[in-house]
């Protein structure tokens, strides 16, 4: 069975809560139009107020709150920071004078590169001795201090030996 556009609106307005049903649910305002009009006088008032309060446009300026430039005379300022400022450059002593001057040290004007990322560890070979090997370095230090080492006559039984 089809169902005609017109009974589908009616359908929906039948569904359709009350008016009083939607301003018990403050979906419509429950405020008469005296009291609506008197709420905005209210926010009226308010506006009125703060806007009094609010300062004037030369007090603004006078804070550097708002700018008094126009677009062009900023303009023009920011071409001649940008002139002194390259004049200023053009004239700017090299690394060398100022090295030669001693305004610089060694540490302010290095030149830091890229480097490649490997492993920095310091290889420890004394890992890897056999017992043999630990062996003959401890009698090659033994012949050295009893025979090359100079030590004095009174301090050589200080010195300690390895066990072979």
């Amino acid at each position: 069975m089809k169902i005609r556009r017109r009974d589908t609106l009616n359908i929906k307005l039948g569904n359709r809560p009350s008016k009083r049903e939607l301003e018990e649910k403050n979906i419509l305002p429950r405020s008469s139009e005296t009291e609506r009009h008197e709420l905005r006088q209210q926010i009226g008032c308010k506006l009125v107020r703060r806007l009094s309060q609010r300062p004037t446009t030369e007090e603004l300026e006078q804070r550097n709150i708002l700018k008094q430039k126009n677009e062009a005379e900023e303009q023009e300022a920011k071409q001649e920071i940008k002139r002194r400022l390259s004049r200023k450059l053009s004239v700017r002593p090299t690394v060398a004078e100022l090295v030669a001057r001693r305004i610089l040290r060694f540490n302010e004007y290095v030149e830091v590169t890229d480097a490649k990322d490997y492993d920095r560890r310091a290889d420890k070979p004394w890992t890897r001795l056999t017992p043999a090997d630990k062996a003959a370095i401890r009698k090659e230090l033994n012949e050295f201090k009893s025979r090359e080492m100079e030590v004095h006559e009174d301090s050589k039984h200080f010195t300690r030996f390895h066990r072979p």
